[in-house]
């Protein structure tokens, strides 16, 4: 009997057991839904109609994560969409130690250099799209706003407002570059080939790495009354030497533009900073341009924690009233992380470019981790002088100390000397050794 007893009991516990894991199974479920629901991840339709079903799907669930270490990325279930939102926020101080004869008078202080969100996402998986606002100086001002499509082969198709394909200096990230501004090289080659709307394609291998597009005019500003200008721009890189220790950088570029006579916008000049407004070199209005080319060569080079990066630019600009003017620029710079990091591990053959420097170890002095210390140097040159104009020549020397606690902070201390200068006005003849102090707290994700 007791036998017999033993068998009947035996199926029912089986079937109580496995009711009460469906009944827990399925409050989790709900929980998790009522989560979800809560945090605006799903919609109270999708809501219901989860509800209704007997199990969930790994498709039904979005994912909630950080984007390796970053921006917080939602996800569905099965990969085919995704939205991250990150941003970023630049704190400056800036100190100018100048001559007051130079007759004009560099404003020092603080700002906030960059105020950025960020979101993007991808779309069914082989579309994707970005958007960047900046809100810095209390005004908005779009920066990035693409959409794009991604073949299975890897090849991109992109089309809105984006960077121009020219300059590794200009496509490396303000949050990842070893030195508070780019360089005074820099006033040439972004006058050019500044951010504007236009279509891109991207493709790379192993080795290589190509970018060209057809853009509007990036030479104006403010309301004009021409025809906007147009012209390519592309970049080719090829590394023979890739990997995790070291990285060895090679890069040609090109652009051209063609410039509306009506629309007598095109100048170019630099800035001490970008809180000063103060320009050395300044070409004034160039009235009677037509057209512009650009070209030069970069060259970069990783090698344990030393990186090394130079590039150069030669500018053409033609002229209706006069004879073609031939400008130039280039800086050569280097840094070591003292703390052994290398911007091998972080360079992307997809993009031609350096992301950061991750820290080894976060900072936590209980463990005696300092986080990444990185030394910097750099030289730059600019010529605006050419036939009958003057615009000025520059030469400065920058360096540089960041500390990055972690992947999402680093706290910036930069000082650029301006050594020589053709002499050529009141402000070129004494701005030869003025400094240029900037502290900055920056912070991304």
């Amino acid at each position: 009997m007791r036998n017999h007893r033993a068998t009947l009991l035996g199926p029912l516990f089986a079937t109580a057991t496995l009711a009460l894991s469906i009944s827990s199974a399925e409050a989790a479920e709900k929980e998790l839904l009522d989560i979800l629901l809560g945090n605006g991840a799903i919609t109270q339709e999708q809501y219901d109609d989860l509800l209704l079903k007997e199990t969930l799907e790994e498709a039904d669930v979005a994912k909630i994560s950080f984007a390796e270490g970053s921006g917080l990325k939602v996800s569905s279930g099965d990969g085919r969409y995704e939205v991250e939102i990150g941003g970023r926020l630049h704190l400056d101080y800036t100190d100018h130690s100048y001559d007051s004869r130079m007759g004009a008078r560099p404003v020092s202080g603080t700002q906030v250099r960059r105020a950025r969100i960020e979101i993007n996402g991808t779309l069914d998986q082989n579309w994707f799209y970005a958007s960047e606002f900046d809100y810095a100086k209390n005004k908005v001002a779009i920066k990035d706003m693409v959409l794009g499509f991604e073949s299975n082969s890897g090849a991109k198709y992109i089309v809105g407002h984006q960077k121009q394909p020219y300059s590794l200096a200009l496509e490396m990230s303000s949050n990842e570059m070893p030195f508070v501004e780019r360089s005074v090289d820099n006033a040439l080659v972004g006058a050019l080939t500044d951010r504007a709307i236009g279509a891109r394609y991207e493709n790379s291998g192993n080795n290589w790495f190509f970018a060209g597009g057809v853009f509007g005019d990036t030479l104006k500003e403010g309301t004009t009354t021409g025809d906007e200008g147009w012209g390519p721009s592309s970049r080719f890189v090829y590394s023979p030497i890739v990997d995790d220790h070291m990285v060895l950088h090679f890069g040609i570029r090109a652009a051209y533009r063609e410039v509306d006579l009506a629309t007598p916008t095109l100048s170019i000049s630099d800035k001490t900073t970008d809180f000063s407004d103060l320009n050395i070199v300044n070409t004034g209005a160039l009235a009677d341009a037509e057209s512009t080319t650009l070209f030069g060569p970069e060259i970069a080079a990783s090698f344990g924690p030393l990186f090394f990066t130079a590039e150069h630019s030669s500018a053409k600009i033609a002229r209706k009233a006069g004879t073609t003017l031939n400008f130039s620029s280039w800086h050569a710079a280097a840094s070591w992380n003292i703390t052994g990091e290398s911007r091998a591990s972080s360079y992307r053959m997809n993009a031609g470019e350096f992301k950061g420097i991750n820290p080894l170890r976060d900072f936590n002095p209980s463990e005696g981790a300092w986080g990444a210390w990185e030394l910097s140097a750099r030289y730059a040159e600019i010529d605006l002088n050419d036939d009958n104009l003057v615009g000025g020549e520059e030469h400065a020397v920058s360096f540089g100390l960041n500390w990055i606690p972690s992947r999402n902070l680093r706290f910036m201390a930069d000082w650029t000397r301006i050594l020589d200068t053709d002499e050529s006005n009141t402000v070129r003849m004494y701005a030869p050794d003025m400094n240029v102090f900037t502290l900055r707290t920056q912070w991304n994700y």
